[in-house]
């Protein structure tokens, strides 16, 4: 069996291969919808390994990635499941040194995806590349999943593949950043776009019944309204749901009243919640507006339903990261829970997985995910390598 010390050394021995690897797939823009560019490149990465690669894209450019490695035996399926999409760059704030630099100062590389989450789709991919260097033999197969469309909800993505059957496996890991951490638990998420409309009038006088952003502008205030209800609610673990107004747009001409107003809802779903009532709630608001005056007659489109994600501590696969991880950093793996989605909960939906997210890069700070400033520490970086390596080897020996 495979060693936590041949690991750690051949990870050491070829540092500079898998920085190598992070900054260029950091280097080439994959902003949601502009996939197809960045997926050559994972695409050359995988096939160095000596695996092939399947593309599975469910619209024109919309690449999804699959490569998997089978074992000698029969045996479970390892997934790991990342994304290649990423936050457009921040309008206005390029960060310290651009959103493609890639640029490595004292120890940390800078750049749009680094954190969320190429960061953890290199790891990975390097982790799968050192494993067959050593040789390794899995006693069932490992599964590369590099999908498009997780920013926008995983339509075109995780949602397209669960479907079609194609990312049902055993167990695995979603290479999302938790700072090291292991996220067993996390929200999930109702978007929505909501749209009013209204005959357009001319600015010079009053308009003949209610304009469409003052339309909106009522339902928008009765939402604030069930925010504060939301933030009185305690859940388990001291969590609280919450409700944020995210878009907005009215309105083709400066002297002319608006005949159409579209605003955007993202819903934090705490577990315990269910979907269904929570969508239920939004939509009693738009009825009751309606009920008051008919002209608030409303269209809604559902943008995202991600589900919770939620693995027991006692699960057996978390049992297999944590002893993983202390083989690796001689200390105890930490267990965490956040708001954030990820496609590892319509994978565990679909399938009942055991997938939790477990990435090296910081989240949720003014360092991570969707931050003009967004990084990670190399160092932490090539240690995901090992811990993720050393998890293959315990699940799959």
């Amino acid at each position: 069996m495979i060693t936590p010390e041949q690991i750690s050394n051949i990870v050491n021995e070829n540092k500079e291969e898998a920085i190598r690897c992070l900054t260029e797939i950091v280097q080439v823009p994959s902003v949601t919808g502009n996939e197809e560019l960045v997926s050559k490149v994972f695409t050359k990465w995988i096939e160095s390994i000596g695996l092939t690669v399947g593309n599975y894209p469910s619209a024109p450019g919309r690449p999804n990635l699959l490569a998997e490695w089978f074992g000698s035996e029969k045996g479970p399926r390892f997934i790991f499941n990342g994304h290649m999409d990423v936050f457009p760059p921040t309008e206005g704030d390029p960060g310290p040194y651009g959103p493609w630099a890639a640029k490595i100062v004292d120890g940390y590389m800078y750049g749009r995806g680094t954190s969320d989450m190429k960061g953890g789709d290199c790891a990975a991919l390097m982790a799968v590349k050192f494993l067959h260097q050593l040789g390794f033999d899995p006693k069932g197969s490992i599964l590369l999943s590099y999908l498009s469309d997780e920013e926008n909800g995983g339509w075109l993505g995780a949602k397209y593949l669960v479907e079609k059957g194609m990312l049902n496996g055993d167990f695995g890991i979603c290479m999302e950043p938790t700072q090291g951490k292991l996220l067993n638990v996390h929200w999930g998420i109702l978007r929505l776009r909501c749209t009013y409309k209204a005959m357009a009038h001319h600015a010079g006088s009053p308009h003949p019944s209610t304009d469409a952003l003052q339309k909106a502008v009522t339902a928008i205030n009765r939402f604030y309204e069930l925010d504060k209800q939301l933030q009185q609610t305690v859940m388990d673990h001291n969590e609280s749901p919450c409700l944020s107004i995210t878009t907005i747009e009215a309105g083709s001409s400066p002297n002319v009243q608006p005949a159409q107003a579209v605003f955007t809802i993202d819903r934090r779903i705490c577990p315990g919640e269910k979907f269904e009532d929570v969508y239920k709630q939004i939509i009693n608001i738009f009825e009751e507006l309606k009920a008051e005056d008919p002209e608030y007659d409303y269209q809604i489109e559902l943008l995202s339903d991600r589900p919770t994600l939620e693995i027991p501590e006692d699960d057996p696969f978390i049992q297999i990261c944590q002893k993983s991880y202390e083989q690796i950093m001689g200390k105890p793996l930490e267990l965490y829970r956040r708001s954030g989605g990820s496609d590892a909960a319509t994978i565990r939906q679909a399938h009942g997985i055991s997938i939790p997210n477990w990435g090296a890069a910081t989240d949720i700070d003014e360092w991570g995910a969707g931050s003009p400033k967004e990084r990670i520490n190399l160092s932490d970086y090539l240690n995901s390598i090992k811990y993720y390596m050393m998890t293959v080897v315990n699940a799959l020996s």
